[in-house]
């Protein structure tokens, strides 16, 4: 087919994004351009394929059925085209590269993942690994991702689903937070300042029944999105937070984050490798793949990292992201 029937992929790019946006002043945005050309883009976009594509209602882009059918295929293109560059960029002067595009979480990549990945480097040094931050569950056909780590339940549509480990969640503060030496029973966690991370809502009310505390109405106290937040919180004095005791075990062990009380609520749920069923004879994930398993083995049995008891659970309510 000649080049000339299609819109160019500036006009398609613009296309795409208008149609997810629901607008040019968004588009603009997203792709560092002036509403003008994004307007042109898009116009030659509808002159190209002769269709309408988007009904304008009240300044706004609806886009029509075959508009949103269109942007749904173009997206899934764009990413691919993403992709296939991304993948030509990791060939080096040093010769032929994998690479692997990996979707993380903020608290465990820079806490857990990163300082292993020299290992990695070392046993696989054709292999480039990238990691990009998502906090919430995604499509592997709409994001330009080739794996994942999730944390929640072993449900991923379309994809494989390796597990790796659980978590146990501890108290921490401030070794300086007035009063907490004298802090003896889970009851007196009470007279301090709760902190509290978005991802795990019931984990203080979970940690309290676990000590047969009994608590009225919901427990106040500042409230952080990621890990990494609360425990900078915890160790500046704000509170005492309730973490997972592996991603902060060196402040832990440096006397940074001191433990009040160590008793453990152990989580049902648990960390997993995800990757799409088209990338199961990928070379690079199947390397890493057999990495990561090996290095949550290891995880597992590593002193007080994760003191998992049975017979506590931790009823998760909502699942969320550290």
């Amino acid at each position: 087919m000649r080049r000339t029937l299609f819109p160019s992929i500036h006009a398609m790019m613009a296309f795409e994004s208008a149609a997810r946006h629901g607008g040019i002043m968004r588009a603009a945005d997203d792709l560092h351009l002036s509403q003008s050309a994004v307007s042109r883009l898009v116009k030659q976009v509808e002159d190209a394929v002769q269709v309408k594509l988007f009904d304008r209602v009240r300044q706004r882009l609806v886009p029509t059925e075959a508009g949103r059918t269109y942007a749904r295929q173009l997206r899934k293109i764009l990413i691919e085209l993403e992709q296939t560059t991304l993948q030509i960029m990791a060939y080096g002067s040093g010769g032929e590269q994998g690479t692997l595009n990996l979707g993380v979480f903020s608290t465990f990549g820079t806490k857990w993942l990163i300082p292993r990945l020299e290992e990695f480097r070392q046993s696989n040094p054709n292999i480039v690994v990238s990691c990009y931050v998502r906090s919430r569950p995604f499509s592997f056909d709409e994001d330009p991702l080739d794996a994942a780590i999730h944390y929640g339940e072993p449900i991923w549509p379309n994809a494989v689903v390796e597990p790796l480990f659980g978590e146990a969640l501890v108290p921490i503060a401030s070794p300086h937070l007035p009063g907490i030496e004298g802090l003896k029973e889970a009851k007196d966690v009470l007279s301090f300042p709760i902190l509290h991370e978005v991802t795990r809502p019931w984990a203080w009310n979970q940690w309290f029944e676990q000590e047969t505390v009994q608590i009225s109405g919901t427990l106040l106290g500042a409230r952080f999105d990621q890990f990494q937040m609360i425990a900078q919180a915890a160790k500046s004095g704000l509170g005492i937070a309730l973490v997972p005791r592996f991603l902060f075990e060196s402040e832990i062990a440096s006397g940074e984050l001191f433990v009040p009380l160590n008793k453990p609520l152990i989580g049902d749920s648990k960390y997993y490798l995800v990757y799409p069923h088209r990338n199961s004879a990928s070379p690079s994930v199947l390397s890493f793949k057999s990495w990561l398993l090996k290095s949550a083995q290891q995880e597992q049995t590593s002193p007080g990292a994760l003191a998992i008891k049975p017979e506590i659970r931790l009823r998760t309510k909502r699942k969320g992201s550290p």
